[in-house]
């Protein structure tokens, strides 16, 4: 551990004058993970880029030496991209107090490609360190400026094709990008957005319906219990769904989210009723735009097992359960298909979802362990799917899952790339097709998931594969012609849409810049990172 010297002489005495000295004990050095100069950031400054238009790529480097340093920042781009704008090479004074440094060009690529980039610097007459960087080039498309997002083209499907959609994404919520800023090939086409903006669900909209998506499974969440309803991140549906122009072209439906207890869930049979289910009556049973199939409102519960405690028994939940399939046959309807979310395999569980009067079981993901390669996550899930079914406890609505990380990348991590994923959805399909023809699964297939940007699993267009995952479901269940158009809003001079989280983040990379540079007068001690003395005399006195 580094001795801390000792503080200087003397006292404020009657002056207003203070001696702070903030020693190598407190700041040193070692905090920082590296010595020397380093890359932190290689990244495209757009969510996804064209070919035939400028793509700007920035690199972010750091001196984290103990002194001065000239560095040389390279680029190679391979013989698909040419360098637009920027010399290739750049030499750079990196002062030790200067923080980051960003060097940024702007590439151009004639065709849709993927294109491999390198950042390399050299400090010290060699190289110190390097970076890769995989950027996709989408097909080129002729920018014009439209007063708004064209009418959605549907392509139609045998079957009902839904995505389970996640609303975290509120204005406010910054800090649920984190993960996405570990991994910044799961930029959305959106960029960091905020969900709450009507024209950010109408693009949603176009992209799932003209790919062969039927509706989303909105999760719900519910914030507190025993009286009138208050949400949580309800801004999806009610701020941006409810006021879309194309709110009517795609249905939507609620997944409960109910795992909280005594807050997500309900406080009696009578909060249940009196409460909750009128809620969901009026804004959204009775909406014109919620899934129905037969003529029955669709509910999904996240955990139906929670209410046994909620209700007091699994008597009182098939009591439950009964009566709000009465209550939406008095609304005008012929019942309600209540689901509840189970993705495992132990017959006693689905025995007792069974016990409890669910209609159905449905995953909203599957667990893979291992962090396997795609073709043992696809064989995972169909083993799962197909083990279900030879079970016959409970009909069940597949669910098929393209990856998963977990909010921190914990646990086990794997993902299917969009071609094995297309090979995943055709068994399913073929798998669904063999479903008695009276249960609810053979007349629908869920996709986990549309937008779960922390969790790792999402199918929406984003910065790694572009429109890759739809262009599968697409191929896969719609008769629509194989050749179409997708617009991202840069297309059409629409966007950004993220300028709330845009202003957080840029907030947060000036204080990351700040906590970069060191302020350490001449002579200091070394590994000393700071030192302040705030004794300057103002000529103020007392």
């Amino acid at each position: 551990m580094t001795r801390c010297p000792a503080a200087p002489p003397g006292g404020p005495g009657l002056s207003h004058r203070v001696t702070v000295v903030l020693l190598g004990c407190l700041l040193l050095a070692g905090v920082r993970a590296t010595a020397g100069v380093a890359i932190l950031e290689f990244h495209p400054d757009k969510p996804l880029s064209r070919a035939r238009r400028p793509a700007p790529v920035t690199a972010v480097v750091v001196n984290d030496g103990a002194s001065d340093a000239e560095a040389t920042v390279r680029l190679t781009v391979p013989a698909s991209v040419r360098v637009k704008e920027g010399a290739v090479a750049r030499t750079l004074r990196l002062g030790m107090n200067d923080g980051e440094s960003a060097v940024t060009w702007t590439l151009e690529a004639d065709a849709a490609c993927e294109a491999d980039l390198r950042v390399e610097v050299e400090a010290a007459g060699g190289p110190v360190a390097s970076r890769t960087l995989r950027m996709r080039f989408e097909a080129p498309v002729e920018m014009r400026k439209l007063p708004y997002i064209p009418e959605p083209v549907p392509a139609p499907t045998e079957i009902l094709v839904g995505a389970h959609h996640c609303p975290l994404w509120e204005s406010d919520q910054a800090n649920l990008w984190l993960n996405v800023l570990k991994h910044p090939e799961r930029t959305p086409a959106l960029g960091f957005y905020s969900q709450d903006n009507p024209e950010v669900s109408d693009w949603e909209t176009k992209w799932a319906v003209e790919h062969g998506i039927s509706f989303f499974v909105y999760c719900w969440y519910r914030d507190g219990q025993g009286g009138p309803v208050k949400m949580r991140f309800g801004s999806a549906i009610h701020d941006a769904l409810f006021k879309a122009r194309f709110a009517d072209r795609l249905k939507f439906t609620i997944m409960w989210e109910n795992q909280v207890r005594g807050r997500a869930g309900v406080a009696d049979e009578h909060d249940l009723m009196v409460n909750l289910l009128p809620f969901w009556m009026e804004n959204y049973f009775k909406n014109p735009g919620y899934l129905k199939v037969g003529n029955k409102p669709v509910l999904f519960i996240y955990r139906p097992e929670f209410l046994v405690d909620d209700l007091g028994g699994v008597t009182n939940v098939v009591r439950a359960f009964d009566r709000m399939r009465q209550a939406c046959r008095e609304a005008g309807f012929d019942g309600l298909h209540i689901l509840g979310e189970y993705r495992g395999l132990d017959p006693r569980h689905l025995g007792h979802m069974k016990n409890l009067g669910l209609d159905a079981s449905f995953a909203y993901c599957w667990p893979v362990p291992g962090s396997p390669p795609p073709a043992k996550a696809v064989e995972v899930q169909m083993g799962h799917i197909r083990r279900t079914q030879e079970l016959g406890i409970l009909p069940q609505v597949v669910t098929v899952s393209q990856a998963w990380s977990g909010w921190r990348d914990e646990g086990s991590i794997w993902k299917i790339p969009p071609a094995e994923f297309e090979g995943l959805l055709r068994q399913a399909k073929d798998f669904v097709a063999t479903l008695p023809k009276d249960q609810l699964g053979a007349r629908m297939l869920l996709l986990d998931n549309w937008n779960e940007w922390g969790e790792g699993h999402y199918l929406a267009p984003y910065r790694e594969y572009g429109f890759g995952y739809l262009d599968a479901v697409r191929r896969v269940f719609s008769s629509a012609p194989a050749a179409h158009e997708d617009l991202i809003p840069e297309d059409i001079g629409l966007g950004p849409y993220d300028a709330a989280i845009r202003g957080h983040f840029a907030r947060e990379t000036e204080l990351r810049r700040e906590r970069t540079r060191r302020v350490v007068r001449p002579g200091a001690p070394d590994g000393l990172t700071g030192w302040w003395t705030f004794d300057e005399d103002d000529g103020a006195s007392v």
